[in-house]
C-alpha cells in the first residue's frame, strides 16, 4: 500500500501576514475596499461610484488640493503659466468627464476643512 501524498503547505506565514496588516492599518485596508468597490461601481452607475472614488480622494489628498488653491495666486505669476494653464484646461475636462468624482472630493475637502482640521491659534 501506498502512503497518501502530504498535504500542501501555504507559504509559512503568508496569511496571517495579511491579517497582521489588515488589524494595523484598518483605515488604508477600508480605503482600499472602497475604493476598488467605487471603480466597480462606476461601470453600472457612474455617478455613485463616482462619489465614492471622490469622497476617498479628498479625504486622502484633501489637505494638498486645499494648499495648492491657497497658493494658486502667487503660481499664477510663475514663469511656467502654460503648464499652469493646460492643467487648468485638464481639470476643466474632467470636471466634465466625471462631474461626481470632483463632487465627492468637494463634499469630503470641506467637511475635512470645518470638523477635522486644526484650529490655527
Amino acid at each position: 500500500m501506498s502512503t497518501p501524498p502530504a498535504p500542501e503547505k501555504k507559504p509559512a506565514g503568508q496569511s496571517e501576514d495579511l491579517m497582521l496588516y489588515l488589524k494595523t492599518h484598518t483605515r488604508e485596508a477600508i480605503s482600499y475596499v472602497l475604493i476598488i468597490l467605487g471603480i466597480i461601481m462606476m461601470f453600472f452607475d457612474q455617478m455613485y461610484g463616482g462619489l465614492l472614488v471622490g469622497i476617498i480622494g479628498g479625504i486622502y489628498f484633501g489637505d494638498e488640493i486645499v494648499a495648492y488653491l491657497k497658493s494658486i495666486n502667487t503660481d499664477l505669476k510663475a514663469p511656467d503659466l502654460a503648464r499652469r494653464l493646460i492643467l487648468a484646461g485638464l481639470a476643466i475636462a474632467f470636471l466634465i468627464a466625471a462631474p461626481s468624482i470632483f463632487l465627492g472630493a468637494a463634499v469630503a475637502i470641506v467637511i475635512q476643512q470645518l470638523f477635522l482640521a486644526p484650529k490655527a491659534k
